[in-house]
């Protein structure tokens, strides 16, 4: 059946339906096949279902066989298409490519429950996370967590980097939960470390996964890539869930209030 399993959704429920109404019957032949089939493979095509004849498969449970094919054939394509690439590139042609500006945008904008940033560099904050505070203006229950990075060699650098934060980066009222590994603000580390993982989860349900940090040049200059996991709590359940361990267990540290 390795023809058959190759077969897109489509021609396999279209097939399946030829079997149950006794339009695609024995003996199978590469005309009677032709209409589900290129002229190279008709003869392959109708050599697989010969074989499955012989096998005891009459055109009904051919048919169920093939419609079950088809059920799956279509569930890994929506898979497929729920996965998309996401670039910041200076050519932004491509099959299932979407900018990084607009993808971030439309992910800030569009989190209705919670929405989890991880990046390891911001600028321009008050610009980049507007969308976030004008959510929270008609969503006060948005649950919004930042995991950042502290740069290092900086006497009092958390103390430094919470102020500047807060006066610059998130200048509103009302707070996110802020996170940071202690490690990368340590001065003279025995062994360096930082927080380098860049994500956006959105619902539960979302992950977006990149190289670019939370800057207008990493948006909108750079070539930088990312994926985009829609309608996949899978991915996006598991990436919280390791940074709800990394917090439950101290490895990363909440921010100083502002």
């Amino acid at each position: 059946m390795k023809l058959i399993h190759s077969l897109p959704a489509s021609t396999l429920e279209s097939m399946s339906q030829a079997l149950k109404a006794g339009r695609l019957k024995p003996p199978y032949t590469a005309f009677s096949v032709a209409e589900w089939a290129p002229q190279a493979a008709r003869e392959s095509l109708a050599s697989e279902f010969s074989s499955l004849q012989t096998l005891g498969f009459t055109p009904s449970t051919l048919a169920i066989t093939i419609e079950a094919l088809a059920e799956d054939a279509a569930a890994r394509q929506r898979a497929i298409d729920q996965i998309q690439l996401v670039w910041t590139s200076p050519d932004e042609e491509g099959p299932h490519v979407r900018d990084t500006s607009v993808v971030v945008r439309q992910l800030l904008s569009e989190a209705r429950q919670s929405l989890w940033i991880s990046t390891y560099s911001i600028f321009n904050g008050q610009e980049v996370f507007l969308p976030i505070e004008e959510a929270w203006s008609v969503r006060p229950e948005l649950e919004v967590v930042l995991i950042l990075n502290i740069p290092p060699n900086q006497d009092a650098a958390v103390e430094k980097y919470a102020w500047s934060f807060w006066k610059y980066h998130w200048p509103w009222t009302r707070k996110p939960a802020v996170f940071y590994d202690p490690r990368s603000s340590e001065k003279t580390p025995a062994t360096p470390a930082c927080q380098h993982a860049k994500c956006i989860l959105v619902d539960g349900v979302t992950a977006f996964i990149t190289s670019a940090n939370f800057t207008e040049s990493a948006h909108e200059r750079n070539i930088e890539l990312g994926v985009l996991f829609r309608d996949n709590p899978r991915v996006a359940g598991s990436i919280r869930s390791k940074f709800e361990s990394l917090i439950g267990d101290g490895f990363l540290k909440p921010l100083p209030a502002g």
